[in-house]
């Protein structure tokens, strides 16, 4: 693969695929073309040389022991750990066979694939493996993360989620809500703080006091689970003072007279006694922003997801469209998809399965914008984004939920899922209720499991065949994340060593066995991508390694040659849709509205906040790199000064989590201002303990997320996003025996 094999040169220019934010590096390497060190690339638009301590530890993360070399097949019970080694060859005729059978069988619906988060280029082409092959049920972590946020953006601008545009110098106020990229995304903090030195002010909605809070002009703390009340409010001051931008809402919006009915009763004074934030303070924010002449919303995952998911997003970009901060420089920027260069949307060949297979997506009936909602968004955003067929991500619109996937697992309702792929995923770890998945995962009834990851995680130990995975350093790049940003290119550092294979490669390899067409490299499928920009990847990484984004500002206004009119968004009216024509033609509220979660009560009297963002270490991933493990060595909840002194606890103390569900066990960090009716516990946790079942890695002893809901009706119930961190609980202290 190019630059793979290269071994004359002393340092490879890529970029870090650790988390999103996807920072450009500079890897130096040996005389044999080993990784050695990483530095910041200085040459990087954005990042500009940073690199956090992940990436400065990407090395040890290659180089780690823990590193799966080689194709393993189960030869125990399931969880046993027992596994022999297999021939990549042998393995995938295997597979192959087995997934041939069952269709055959059953239909290719009762395969079903789950991935996760590994940021490399190649991460979903596994969605063309299954379209290709007839299954719809292709899922992952989109309902667990950003998914609500851009479901609600297709829904009201017609793709996905306005970017926030931060212009030193001329963006004038900056709204955090429930985003920490402190630690998330460093190089957008250090952009933030630039911003901050030429005037802007920030304000921060969260109810943890972050870095990011103590920093702000203005630091909004609302109860968890409340963030859409807050929303809501915040739409009423707007309609209620007479702040909306009137030229913009009567050009470009549809359902104003709806909204303002809608939000009269959402007043700043009711908000306030549901999410503990002042009325005036509420009345500020709205004010500032308004008035700002260029102001960025920029909302990250806040605690409410769940029932509140979905409205909440949907509040928030109802706010940015009333006051017209779109497209404008310093406010948000809708980002199109990228045309004149292919991507991996456009490349998962989606127009191969049938309306039909479509219709049969696990989930769908329950959660309908992954059904027929998917088709009428991409339907209208096809017209409005130069006739791209299907624009919208599969990442996050039109999958399969996991909740019914597990269900058809166990019960065979509303039919059998009799095989499933999981690649770079650990949905032990990362869904609600692990024990359930656990026991779903171990069951007879699910006849293959089969894990591409680069080590063994607790889902590994339960698969079938667990196949050794390429990291980010072992593979070319390339990705674009929409027609207004640059297309990046990095070189590849390291071949894969041992047997590791890409996720490409993997695809590939079993796709072919299934009788699938696919290019022998995936620089082959880059080159296919690039062939209309009039280059290659060999060219970008020789040359600028960037092509500029091709998409102007405010391409709504733009008039298009066939019809005389203007483009508009890619909704139904063509409008942006504050009151959602999609919603309800599916039988939903057309309109944003609060669902209030239950309330505390004397046996679980704590909100419980889970998943905070930490810089050392992505989702479940890097606990095993000792540099990593060094600075933060245990799981960690957090509790306010007035909880720890009633439960009888200090700062270092092991203390049982207990919800509903059960309970799990983490180290007490007392936080001043955290708030004493709520507590922040860090997500799972590994390893712990030995791998086998069990205990398989502690999964339930210190995974936050071991004991939270797996009811459907706890989650959106439009879009299905999985309800986190609504949860009520408890804190114990933990005895020296027990511990």
């Amino acid at each position: 693969m190019n630059g793979g094999n290269n071994s004359s040169r002393q340092a490879r220019r890529t970029i870090c695929c650790h988390c999103e934010a996807r920072c450009g590096v500079v890897v130096e390497v040996d005389e044999g073309g080993m990784p050695r060190a990483v530095r910041g690339d200085p040459d990087h638009p954005v990042s500009q040389g940073f690199v956090c301590v992940r990436g400065r530890a990407a090395v040890d993360y290659y180089a780690h022991p823990s590193r799966l070399n080689v194709p393993l097949r189960r030869c125990g019970p399931r969880g046993s750990g027992k596994f022999e080694q297999v021939p990549w060859d042998e393995a995938l005729d295997e597979i192959a066979d087995r997934i041939r059978r069952i269709a055959l069988e059953d239909g290719p619906e009762a395969v079903a694939w789950l991935k996760g988060r590994q940021f490399a280029a190649d991460s979903k082409f596994g969605g063309r493996l299954m379209h290709k092959f007839g299954s719809p049920n292709l899922g992952g972590v989109g309902l667990m993360c950003g998914g609500p946020q851009t479901a609600a953006g297709a829904l009201t601008f017609g793709l996905g989620a306005p970017l926030p545009e931060v212009v030193p110098g001329v963006t004038r106020l900056i709204v955090l809500w429930g985003q920490h990229p402190s630690a998330s995304s460093p190089p957008y903090w250090s952009l933030i703080r630039r911003a901050m030195r030429t005037g802007a002010r920030l304000v921060v909605i969260d109810p943890r006091p972050t870095l990011e809070a103590k920093a702000a002009d203005l630091w909004l703390q609302p109860r968890p689970a409340s963030d859409a009340a807050l929303g809501l409010a915040f739409l009423n001051v707007i309609v209620n003072e007479q702040l909306w931008d009137r030229e913009f809402v009567s050009r470009w919006t549809h359902g104003f007279e709806a909204l303002v009915e809608r939000v009269a009763r959402f007043t700043p004074e009711w908000a306030a006694g549901v999410s503990g934030v002042p009325a005036d303070h509420m009345r500020e924010l709205a004010r500032r922003y308004a008035e700002a002449p260029a102001a960025t919303l920029s909302p990250g995952t806040p605690n409410g997801q769940g029932g509140n998911a979905l409205d909440f997003e949907r509040s928030v970009w109802i706010v940015l469209a009333l006051t017209g901060k779109l497209d404008r420089e310093g406010c948000n920027r809708l980002l199109g998809p990228t045309y004149g260069v292919g991507n991996e949307v456009a490349y998962d060949a989606y127009e191969e399965l049938s309306p039909r297979q479509r219709a049969r997506r696990l989930g769908s009936e329950r959660f309908r914008l992954h059904g027929e909602g998917t088709e009428i968004l991409n339907d209208a955003a096809c017209r409005a984004w130069h006739g791209i067929p299907y624009p919208i991500s599969r990442a996050v619109l039109g999958v399969s939920h996991p909740f019914a996937v597990f269900d058809a697992i166990e019960t065979g309702r509303p039919y059998r899922v009799r095989a499933l792929l999981v690649q770079h995923h650990n949905p032990v770890g990362a869904y609600n209720g692990s024990a359930r998945v656990v026991r779903t995962l171990a069951s007879e009834r699910l006849e293959l499991l089969v894990v591409h990851e680069l080590k063994l995680t607790p889902t590994a130990i339960l698969a079938d065949y667990v196949l050794p995975a390429a990291s980010w350093m072992e593979k070319p790049f390339l990705l674009s994340s929409g027609a207004g940003t640059p297309i990046v290119a990095g070189e590849q550092v390291v071949a894969p060593g041992h047997e590791r294979r890409s996720d490409y490669e993997f695809c590939r390899d079993l796709g072919r066995r299934l009788g699938q067409t696919w290019h022998d490299t995936v620089e082959d499928v880059f080159d296919e991508w690039l062939a209309e920009a009039g280059t290659t990847y060999a060219e970008l990484i020789e040359g600028s390694r960037m092509l500029p984004g091709t998409q102007t500002r405010r391409r709504f206004e733009e008039i298009d040659s066939g019809t005389g009119d203007a483009c508009g968004f890619g909704t139904p009216t063509g409008r942006i849709e504050l009151k959602s024509t999609v919603l309800e033609q599916l039988g939903y509220d057309p309109l944003p509205d609060f669902h209030a979660p239950p309330p505390l009560d004397a046996r679980f009297p704590l909100h419980l906040m889970t998943g905070a963002t930490r810089i050392d270490a992505t989702h479940q991933d890097h606990r095993h790199i000792d540099s990593l493990r060094t600075r933060h060595p245990d799981p960690i909840v957090e509790l306010d000064p007035a909880t720890a002194t009633e439960v009888g606890v200090g700062d270092g103390d092991w203390v049982r989590i207990v919800t509903a569900g059960g309970r799990v066990r983490q180290r007490v960090r007392v936080v001043r201002g955290l708030g004493a009716d709520r507590v922040s516990a860090e997500r799972w946790w590994y390893p712990e303990q030995d791998g086998v079942q069990p205990p398989l890695f502690g999964v339930l002893d210190t995974n936050v997320n071991a004991h939270t809901s797996v009811a459907f009706e706890d989650c959106d119930q439009a879009y299905g996003g999985l309800p986190y961190r609504n949860v009520r609980c408890r804190i114990e202290p933990v005895c020296d025996a027990e511990d």
